[in-house]
């Protein structure tokens, strides 16, 4: 098994050599079902690229990546997911029913069990366009914040 930095240290090649590109396919593949953070690499990224660029390729991507995890849901294809967690899937339902469409747009915050919530949400048969609307705030809201504390530690530590 790889360890964690020499993870990071992979995932950050990807944005070194295919640039904006690179950052894209990470964040995609974070916002899938696949269970790893983006912010370290949207951290580092913050040093080569402007934020408002970053927002928009993290955005899409992430957007994307959750908008087939509530196909997967909408269409019933959960049952055919390579690693499934069932009983997370429950957790995420539970969570979807109790609070509602807002749930969210705190998902990018809650690791692991946050991406199955736009599963949730297609099994619900959630809106797709109230489903978007949730989404692309939840992404924007968290990839500028992440941006803002790297830019403030940054500067804090004179790099």
């Amino acid at each position: 098994m790889i360890s964690l930095p020499d993870y990071y240290a992979i995932l950050s090649s990807l944005v070194y050599s295919h640039g904006l590109l690179g950052l894209f396919a990470i964040a995609f593949l974070s916002a899938s079902l696949l269970p790893f953070p983006s912010a370290p690499v949207i951290i580092l990224a913050t040093k080569y690229f402007d934020p408002l660029v970053i927002i928009l390729v993290v955005t899409i991507a992430s957007t994307l990546a959750a908008f087939i995890n509530y196909y997967v849901g909408f269409k019933g294809l959960r049952h055919f997911l390579v690693k499934r967690d069932k009983q997370s899937e429950n957790k995420a339902e539970k969570w979807f029913k109790k609070w509602g469409a807002p749930v969210l747009i705190a998902s990018p915050w809650i690791p692991f069990i946050g991406d199955l919530f736009p599963v949730a949400a297609g099994t619900l048969k959630m809106d797709w366009k109230k489903f978007l609307a949730y989404i692309i705030i939840a992404r924007v809201v968290k990839t500028a914040a992440v941006i803002l504390i790297a830019i403030q530690v940054f500067t804090a530590l004179g790099v």
